[in-house]
């Protein structure tokens, strides 16, 4: 699907939202990417739109290993339910990796779909050295580039409920 990947802008939170909402079924993910843009642990926040609607979006928020700011997480992704499984969500997570390893990111985490994210080179034996909320096949990392931590304990921000 031919769609347009932009920043997300400050009058797009409430689009984004109920986009996630919807896509989820719930809530939980829509308050977690306003408590993340509040709570200034945003690092990159992306939406795809067709004919200047948003259709999709994808965030990613900053993690801390053993205390330092040292990783990202990717999540919550969300594609207009009725356009999934159509390439939103593969150009949102192509964008953003891309700008992150342009901005130094050295590894990003994520939990979710074990057949979807290893498209993009996540891992769950990457992820297996650190210590985190949750673990197995759903929890997966992708190093970007060499060096960053190797192992650790990591630390997801308050809008993730600890």
């Amino acid at each position: 699907m031919a769609c347009s990947i932009r920043p997300a802008r400050a009058e797009d939170m409430v689009t984004i939202a109920a986009l996630n909402d919807a896509a989820f079924g719930g809530p939980q993910e829509g308050a977690i990417v306003h408590a993340l843009r509040r709570d200034g642990d945003s690092l990159l926040s992306l939406v795809a739109t067709e004919r200047e609607v948003i259709i999709g979006h994808i965030q990613f928020f900053r993690i801390q290993v053993d205390g330092r700011p040292e990783a990202a997480g990717l999540g919550p992704m969300s594609v207009k339910p009725g356009l999934q499984k159509q390439g939103v969500g593969a150009r949102l997570i192509q964008h953003g990796l891309a700008a992150l390893k342009e901005a130094g990111e050295t590894i990003i985490f994520v939990l979710g779909h074990d057949t979807y994210y290893p498209k993009f080179g996540f891992s769950a034996a990457t992820a297996n050295p650190f210590n985190a909320p949750w673990s197995g096949p759903h929890f997966m990392a992708l190093r970007l580039a060499p060096g960053g931590p190797e192992r650790g304990t990591l630390t997801y921000p308050p809008a993730f409920g600890g």
